[in-house]
């Protein structure tokens, strides 16, 4: 499968996951964090199936607005490339082995062991595992910001959330390329009235989640690829079925409809690194968990009362 024509921000966390491992009520709007002026935030909207985004941004302290005008869920991940390796050679090295994958097991009927032998990616690819944070999944209507330490050099950004026929939203057109310069933004880190710190068997999240609206820290403190995603639930949903949607390899893994509402979190980090979410709750019960790791216990489930 090629690449639509306008392609032009990486491989998914589920390309490296694979090796482990909507619709919202209303329409809600997450404040800015503290200390970020409008004129220095970046404006990201997801659409069904490409990223609005400026081609270039400075570097350091990044805050971005991230906003899903589709009609599906996105999610946006960031992911710095060598200094020796260009955008074409991601789209044309590593995506096509995640896509041939996906359609092994959604075609051939490979079991998952099956596909994952079969699964190779470039050694480059491997070495690098650059994951740079982003924007969980989020519902159609909703927005949050997102604050992250970008250095300056070539980027990839993606969704790999499912179409409703089961194609790749990357394969699709979600997939561009991202340049952070050597100038940097006079942006700082927000205050944060949350923190969660992620373990590889173990979310904690330290901070009162009352209703409104939340600056959340997040802190990737150990190994394995975590991330965090808000998941607002009803009184019938299963967190066994929201962890299992979230395996990308799953036949029916984020593949719509979603088993409960996405409202946002933080993509992949670093170990050692910190990001920032903003995410605005209603009263009622959430799961905030991680896409690859849930399944190990680094979630939580909270009621906001």
């Amino acid at each position: 499968m090629k690449f639509k024509s306008f392609i032009t921000f990486t491989l998914p966390a589920f390309a490296t996951c694979c090796l482990l491992i909507f619709t919202p009520s209303h329409a809600q709007e997450a404040s800015p964090p503290h200390d970020v002026h409008n004129d220095d935030m970046i404006n990201i909207t997801a659409i069904d199936y490409a990223f609005e985004a400026p081609d270039e941004i400075p570097s350091g302290w990044t805050a971005i607005e991230y906003t899903n005008n589709g009609q599906e869920p996105h999610m946006l991940l960031f992911h710095r490339l060598p200094n020796d390796k260009t955008f074409e050679d991601f789209t044309s090295e590593v995506y096509p082995q995640v896509n041939d994958l996906w359609l092994g097991v959604r075609d051939e009927g490979l079991s998952l062991p099956e596909a994952r032998q079969k699964f190779e990616l470039p050694e480059w690819f491997n070495a690098a595992k650059q994951w740079r944070g982003g924007g969980g999944i989020i519902a159609p209507g909703f927005t949050s910001i997102i604050t992250l330490n970008l250095e300056p050099g070539t980027y990839a950004m993606e969704c790999y959330v499912k179409t409703v026929d089961g194609e790749l939203h990357a394969m699709e057109g979600m997939i561009r390329e991202l340049k952070v310069t050597n100038h940097r933004s006079d942006t700082k880190p927000p205050e944060a009235n949350i923190r969660i710190t992620l373990t590889n068997n173990k979310m904690s999240i330290d901070g009162d989640l009352t209703p409104g609206k939340h600056t959340i820290a997040v802190h990737h403190a150990e190994g394995l690829m975590h991330n965090v995603n808000v998941v607002r639930l009803e009184p019938e949903s299963s967190i066994h079925k929201v962890v299992d949607w979230m395996d990308w390899l799953n036949i029916s893994g984020l593949w719509p409809p979603a088993p409960a509402s996405f409202h946002g979190g933080m993509h992949i980090l670093q170990q050692g690194e910190t990001g920032y979410f903003t995410v605005d709750l209603d009263p009622g019960r959430y799961l905030f968990v991680s896409e690859a790791t849930g399944s190990l216990g680094v979630l939580k489930e909270v009621t906001v009362k």
